[in-house]
């Protein structure tokens, strides 16, 4: 499958060591995060994480399954 560019955003609860723990799922499938930007989202309490990424479609779709099961919302 042809690599193309994604961006992905997540929506989470603002909490400690959320960054390393998104991070770390990206890191064990040894993809890299071309651009990361974190920023409070209309909801108090949730911020949103934009994250840039040069992948196949299906790895992305196993990637954004899995960010769901940890407790994101991709």
């Amino acid at each position: 499958m042809e690599k193309q560019e994604f961006t992905i955003t997540i929506y989470t609860e603002n909490a400690v060591g959320m960054i390393g723990r998104i991070s770390n799922i990206f890191s064990r499938r040894k993809i890299n995060i071309e651009s990361l930007n974190t920023s409070p989202s209309e909801v108090e309490g949730i911020h949103r994480f934009t994250i840039l990424i040069t992948e196949s479609e299906d790895v992305v779709r196993k990637l954004c399954r899995q960010i769901r099961k940890t407790g994101g919302s991709a």
